[in-house]
């Protein structure tokens, strides 16, 4: 794994910008890196703090500027690319806005299920 530059397109927007290895732990198989690119033209950046264990990727993204979840989705894949990583759908931003909202709805009619099943037993039991 080796860091350098990075270039790729987000909604017709060229960008270019680098990766940087920041910790290899070998014995863990972890590394950390950091990755940011600017828009050749415009306003626009997105830099991610990131953290790969056996072929996954977990990133914490900053986007600045005109930048929007295609530049996330971009760099992070232009990442996978330059690391040789697979392409996961839970990397993409718009995936985990929408999991994190089935997880919520699932945590939300557990918590009914198990008020309803609490208030259906002290009934049961008067």
């Amino acid at each position: 794994m080796t860091g350098g530059p990075l270039r790729f397109d987000a909604d017709g927007v060229p960008y270019a910008g680098g990766l940087r290895i920041v910790d290899v732990d070998e014995d863990a198989g972890v590394v950390g890196a950091h990755a940011q690119a600017r828009a050749t033209r415009g306003w626009a950046g997105v830099a991610a703090d990131i953290t790969t264990r056996a072929g996954a990727l977990d990133a914490d993204v900053t986007l600045s500027g005109d930048a929007g979840d295609a530049a996330a989705a971009a760099l992070l894949a232009a990442v996978r690319e330059r690391l040789g990583l697979e392409l996961s759908p839970a990397d993409d931003p718009a995936f985990r806005r929408k999991l994190a909202l089935r997880a919520a709805l699932a945590v939300g009619a557990g918590i009914a299920a198990g008020l309803a099943g609490a208030a259906w037993d002290r009934r049961r039991r008067e």
